[in-house]
């Protein structure tokens, strides 16, 4: 996050080491991550400010985009440094020890920094990540102490940099934006259709759909996790054993079997840390074993192949998941589900299937808002409603554009 922790429980943030002598930069209160942000956000600093602890100058190509919900606070940055070019993560702190005073060094969500960035370095040594590396570390506090009032006035000055797409309402429009993201969503989704096509020509469509769907589940921190554990369990295996458990006992033994597999070794890359309770692996393992106990009579694909010949709410409906007063799926879920495994694994296949999956996948509600997409999202503005098709386009400009240093070459620039 960016304000640090000390600020969310209302305690103000020690004073810097008493030899470099930097004050408050705002009124009455010392300097803090927030205030570190907002340089780095606007680049409000003259580029000769950054620098490694050897002097070495920094250039910023792409300041990254700002991180959404647990992890570093910008992610994608350019740096360009005199032995080559940086790319990856900047994480912001005060000092360069409450990276580990947050706990960041045992948290394999860092592992990407390229830069950490510092008001204060009071530890000798770069960063060391959870991988085993060092990341790069560069303070601002050498240049800045003598410097307090230019500081002042970097923070009140307006940002020197944003991105082109914040500008796209006025230039294009709301039609020609919206028409933009549709087109970018209907390529995403032939992508996920060409991939899943691929897999279909390897294995056997119920298997396909089992790791879709596990994968689906595990979005939001354990999808690599899921889709190992499909695989370590195959649905044929799984299945088999299902259909010699009476109907009322097979959710029960369906998530035995899951919990077995998810611990038998080696190890499966569970993340626990920074989850919402309902992506939890245990709540996930559970709308998992529900899943397959639903469709252990049918099997998962003619048991699925409703929900593609009908509309957007009915199909919606169909995957929710509720059990004894808890939601194991819920509507946002759902469309995760139907947008990324259910409907493109139909669309692989021969007709009439492909029309109506991408008709169904048009109309589908917009599951949740993404922290990753923030700074698409701040671009649009409201103007235009974003639904499942138009996040896909914003997560289309995401991975090919935003997060490969080419911001200012998007369809939106």
């Amino acid at each position: 996050m960016i304000a640090v922790h000390e600020e969310r429980a209302g305690h103000p943030i020690a004073s810097p080491p008493s030899e470099l002598r930097i004050s408050a930069t705002g009124p009455g209160g010392p300097l803090s991550e927030r205030d570190l942000a907002q340089l780095w956000d606007g680049q409000r600093f003259p580029p000769q400010a950054l620098t490694t602890a050897a002097g070495q100058p920094l250039r910023v190509l792409y300041r990254g985009r700002r991180g959404g919900g647990p992890g570093p606070d910008f992610r994608d940055a350019v740096i360009e440094a005199p032995w080559g070019t940086l790319k990856g993560d900047v994480e912001l702190h005060v000092r360069t020890s409450d990276f580990r005073r947050h706990g960041h060094h045992r948290d394999p969500a860092y592992n990407r920094l390229a830069l950490h960035l510092v008001f204060w370095p009071d530890e000798p040594q770069d960063t060391l990540l959870a991988s085993g590396r060092r990341v790069l570390v560069a303070a601002l506090a050498p240049w800045v102490e003598r410097r307090q009032e230019e500081i002042r006035r970097w923070l009140a000055r307006p940002a020197l940099w944003h991105e082109p797409c914040r500008s796209a309402v006025g230039r294009m429009g709301e039609k020609t934006l919206a028409a933009i993201l549709d087109r970018l969503g209907d390529i995403r989704f032939r992508q996920r259709t060409a991939e899943l096509r691929r897999a279909l020509a390897r294995q056997e469509r119920e298997e396909v759909l089992y790791q879709v769907l596990l994968e689906a589940l595990g979005y939001g921190g354990n999808r690599e996790a899921f889709l190992q554990l499909a695989r370590r369990l195959p649905w044929a295996r799984m299945r088999r054993a299902l259909l010699e458990v009476p109907p009322r006992e097979r959710a029960a033994a369906a998530l035995e079997a899951l919990a077995e597999a998810a611990t038998r070794p080696p190890a499966l890359p569970w993340r626990r840390a920074g989850l919402r309770p309902g992506n939890y692996p245990s709540r996930r393992l559970e709308a998992a074993a529900h899943l397959a106990a639903r469709h252990t009579e049918a099997g998962l694909a003619q048991g699925l192949e409703p929900l593609v010949g009908g509309d957007g709410a009915e199909a919606v409906a169909s995957l929710t998941l509720r059990r004894c007063g808890r939601t194991l799926i819920g509507a946002g879920r759902a469309v995760e589900m139907l947008t990324n495994a259910v409907l493109p694994t139909f669309a692989a296949e021969m007709e009439p299937w492909p029309g109506r999956a991408l008709a169904l996948y048009r109309g589908l509600p917009r599951p949740a808002a993404y922290g990753m997409i923030r700074h698409l999202d701040d671009a649009v503005r409201g103007a235009v409603r974003v639904d499942a098709r138009r996040q896909q386009g914003m997560l289309f400009l995401l991975r090919h554009y935003c997060s490969q240093g080419r911001c200012g070459n998007c369809p939106l620039s």
